[in-house]
């Protein structure tokens, strides 16, 4: 057997069934979906209550009542765990448990043991599967935040109900397909939360996934055919990826194989799948670290194929560039940050950026410190970055607002932790003189853990980018397109400036090479990039704003 045969029997791809000579089709949802539309104990009464009859000692349970064990980490929803649901008068219920029935022999009760442990297990995870204890997040905390936050997911959803029926349409059995046209009115929506068991469709139609796969109709299964047909040629990426697969959500119990199984979960399976594909469809990019995390969480919400077909989209639309082999668009977007934040954070930018590389756009080609931790904001769409809820709305203005919205949240993220910055510059300046290499390592720092923090979405959202007079919140998807081809441009000058004086001040004295560097950065620096400018955004605006409110207060 070749070695390409082999590394694909490991990978253990399969083709699906033919279809009417159609080729290889996928079904409807893959099978390592979890079913958003379901909830543990909803789904499962009826199997509680078979659990308390009695039987014989030596039957076998039903094919219903294993599966429901087997299947347990499978089904999640607002109440995957034993979550109270509310009654009439807004109180707080749970579903009772039946008493066992002292005849029945003693394999009812220990069914009715195995069961009431897999929910109290259950019970440490989320409902998209997370487990709720982090190292900044406490599950107490977890636990108090969901209680209230979980009433505001149905608030919301009653709303968007409301919406899609004005607009009419139909919520087809509680997965839309269809959701109305763009408007304020929907945007703020989107930015409020899209319904969790909805996200998979919604992302799916607001990045117009459907036009990209009727261009490309049966193209992921041919991938994957021709890959198990094949007896020749080696996969490039096959080894990171494989490495890269176990490293995924390691405390997501999709993800995760339990102690008694042979074989992988599925969702690791469904991952190796659209990662190879990938790789072998754009071999520009192949694989990069970071997508097994944006294929992951797609996986949540979609099928193979739309997971496959969104990655596609994700790293030609919302991020191009960013993932591929040079990084050089992980280079222009963290530039593109690094001028955000001198437009709108000036005091934090005076922290992280010296005068003299501030004053002639040195900082757009040898970029600081600090976007060592920030280019990750971009590469996993903050996966990893922001607690799972937090990262879930942000992708929800991803795909409905584009790409413009992660810059807005990263200027969001380090806004919020100003005040976190301030009290440790405080406490420095006291106990000892300011040294920038300190300051810079404790910026670093913050800026890394601050935003695990953020559990609660509206505190990004209800605290910075719902409020109109910061005017960073003017960003849109035109400017940020300006900003990209500025920085590409800089960025490119230097290089063949760099590459026309590099061998001559290479072979000159120390003195020849600063005078080359300085006549570089001279030329670049007299290109200042300026923002567009609102009424909202002007200072005087602001000031005549004030001043109509002190004279209604009167």
């Amino acid at each position: 057997m070749s070695r390409s045969a082999s590394l694909l029997n490991s990978y253990g791809m399969h083709v699906r069934p033919m279809h009417s000579g159609h080729g290889v089709s996928l079904p409807k949802k893959s099978p390592s979906v979890p079913d958003l539309n379901r909830t543990y104990l909803g789904e499962n009464k009826s199997n509680v209550s078979m659990m308390s009859e009695p039987k014989p000692p030596n039957s076998k349970p039903s094919l219903v009542e294993s599966n429901s064990v087997e299947d347990a980490t499978d089904l999640s929803f607002i109440e995957l765990y034993e979550e109270a649901e509310e009654d009439e008068n807004g109180s707080g219920s749970t579903t009772p448990m039946t008493d066992p029935i002292p005849a029945a022999v003693s394999y009812s009760s220990e069914l009715e043991q195995t069961t009431n442990s897999i929910l109290k297990d259950l019970s440490h995870f989320d409902r998209y599967g997370f487990k709720k204890q982090s190292t900044y997040i406490t599950e107490n905390e977890y636990n108090s935040w969901w209680s209230e936050y979980s009433q505001y997911c149905i608030r919301r959803k009653r709303k968007w109900q409301d919406l899609l029926e004005k607009s009419g349409l139909s919520t087809n059995n509680d997965s839309p397909d269809r959701f109305p046209p763009k408007s304020e009115k929907l945007k703020r929506y989107v930015r409020k939360g899209i319904p969790a068991e909805w996200r998979g469709n919604a992302w799916w139609y607001f990045a117009r996934g459907q036009e990209k796969l009727n261009k490309n109709k049966g193209l992921y299964d041919k991938i994957l055919n021709n890959l198990n047909s094949s007896q020749n040629g080696q996969l490039r990426d096959s080894d990171v990826i494989e490495r890269d697969l176990n490293r995924t959500f390691p405390d997501n119990i999709h993800f995760q194989r339990k102690s008694d199984d042979t074989e992988e979960p599925l969702m690791i399976q469904s991952l190796r799948r659209v990662l190879i594909a990938f790789s072998i469809y754009n071999p520009k990019i192949g694989y990069c670290q970071s997508m097994n995390f944006l294929v992951g969480l797609l996986l949540l919400f979609l099928d193979e194929e739309k997971a496959f077909w969104m990655l596609v989209i994700i790293t030609s639309r919302y991020l191009p560039g960013v993932h591929n082999v040079n990084l050089e668009g992980v280079n222009i977007d963290q530039g593109v940050l690094m001028l955000c934040i001198k437009e709108y954070l000036p005091e934090f930018w005076h922290r992280i950026m010296p005068k003299q590389q501030a004053r002639n756009n040195e900082f757009l080609y040898k970029l600081p410190p600090l976007t060592l931790c920030t280019a990750s904001w971009f590469m996993s769409c903050f996966v990893g970055v922001v607690p799972i809820e937090t990262t879930l709305r942000i992708w929800d203005c991803l795909f409905y607002e584009e790409s413009h919205v992660l810059f807005k949240i990263s200027l969001s993220i380090i806004k919020l932790s100003e005040q976190e910055l301030s009290r440790h510059n405080h406490h420095n300046t006291r106990s000892r003189p300011p040294n920038k290499d300190d300051d810079d390592i404790e910026i670093f720092q913050i800026i890394q853990t601050f935003p695990k923090k953020l559990l609660n979405p509206n505190d990004i959202f209800d605290r910075v980018i719902f409020k109109r007079r910061i005017s960073f919140n003017n960003l849109n998807q035109e400017e940020i397109d300006r900003c990209r081809k500025y920085v590409t441009s800089q960025r490119l000058k230097h290089k063949n400036y760099t590459e026309l004086v590099g061998d001559k001040a290479a072979s000159s004295s120390n003195r020849d090479s600063k005078m080359a560097s300085d006549l570089i950065n001279d030329a670049l620096s007299s290109e200042v990039y300026g923002f567009k400018k609102s009424l909202t955004g002007v200072h005087w605006n602001n000031s005549i704003k004030e001043k109509v409110r002190q004279i209604r207060r009167r």
